[in-house]
């Protein structure tokens, strides 16, 4: 289990990958398809989706990480990794919707 974050101290100084990670594009483009705008600027959105995606999973990361110098990869285990972004998702999916239902309202 390897996980990409950018700080030094808590991966050993080296970038780390985790599986789960690999996942979250895929993901957002699956969960948020059904509300996304069929606009031009949608791989815009999509991209801003999976940005926000992202630093919501990491913050649910580093918040349950102890404060020592404990690694990510020696604390969690991809199912843990996968709630938090299953969580992230959902969270992330109800701010999406309801930018997306003003956004469709201001185009009418």
């Amino acid at each position: 289990m390897r996980l990409v974050l950018k700080t030094g101290a808590l991966c050993g100084n080296r970038p780390m990958k985790s599986d789960i990670e690999k996942t979250i594009n895929g993901r957002v483009s699956a969960a948020f398809s059904d509300i996304l705008p069929e606009t031009s600027n949608k791989h815009t959105i999509l991209k801003a989706a999976q940005d926000m995606l992202h630093a919501v999973w990491t913050g649910k990361i580093y918040s349950k990480l102890p404060k020592d110098k404990t690694t990510i990869a020696e604390f969690f285990f991809d199912a843990e990794l996968e709630q938090f972004l299953n969580e992230a998702i959902e969270e992330c999916y109800e701010k999406f919707r309801v930018l997306a239902e003003r956004a469709q309202k201001n185009s009418r």
